[in-house]
């Protein structure tokens, strides 16, 4: 039985590595199987956070607490929020988990697309801009985001800002960039796929989320509620917006 044909209780059961659990429940992320991420994403989570509970010493941070960076990955935190808006309709819930992503690694392109996203899903035209823009200014050529900014149609400043939008030579040169960036974004996927094929299905792929090379610096992020499995009741407890 492949991992694909279990269910995420199941997977849990059998599971017990929890950056495992992190790796599957964003392929289900991926893969738009909302409740099973949900669920997945919430017992690694779980597993995580009692992990250094138990092993605190290993995990204080300068301040004497354990930080939410040191102990989940951001975009467990990224994704969870994702399936918590798909699957259970929670995406103002869902959007805190990505703002803390976001907190603890601003110049990681996929969280912001991972909003965009969100904001995409419950039609919220303004704030899924708002996120495709801040995500082009933290990772300018992270290929994913620019893929969505062209998908929903985002408009771009004139190329002759002191010429009006609707003057002949703005449009003009305005279906020119679009054309080349079309061209730029198609030719770079089909060097992304390559590259993906030359490694092999069980080889190392190319990083596709935007991440910058690490840096030695510590944020300490404020900790969420834990995630919840649908089904149970909310917590009163509201994560922090880091």
């Amino acid at each position: 039985m492949t991992d694909e044909s279990l269910r995420a209780d199941e997977i849990i059961e059998r599971v017990q590595d929890p950056m495992i659990l992190v790796k599957m429940g964003i392929v289900a992320a991926k893969e738009e199987r909302w409740a099973d991420g949900v669920t997945i994403l919430a017992a690694a989570y779980e597993r995580l956070t009692k992990r250094t509970e138990i092993k605190s010493m290993e995990a204080i941070t300068a301040s004497g607490t354990a930080s939410l960076k040191d102990v989940v990955p951001a975009n467990a935190l990224s994704y969870y929020g994702l399936c918590l808006a798909h699957s259970q309709g929670n995406y103002q819930e869902g959007a805190k988990f990505i703002h803390i992503a976001i907190h603890n690694e601003p110049m990681v392109g996929e969280h912001y697309l991972v909003l965009a996203k969100l904001w995409k899903h419950v039609r919220n035209r303004r704030k899924m801009v708002d996120a495709i823009q801040k995500g082009f200014e933290a990772s300018p050529r992270y290929l994913p985001l620019r893929r969505l900014a062209q998908e929903v149609g985002l408009r771009k400043d004139p190329v002759l800002p002191f010429l009006s939008r609707d003057n002949t030579l703005n449009q003009a040169l305005g279906r020119l960039r679009t054309k080349m960036e079309r061209a730029r974004i198609e030719r770079e996927t089909a060097l992304e796929e390559q590259r993906a094929a030359a490694l092999g299905p069980r080889g190392r792929r190319p990083s596709s989320a935007g991440r910058p090379a690490p840096k030695s610096r510590t944020v300490s992020g404020g900790r969420p509620a834990a995630p919840r499995p649908p089904g149970t009741a909310p917590s009163s407890r509201r994560p922090s917006k880091g």
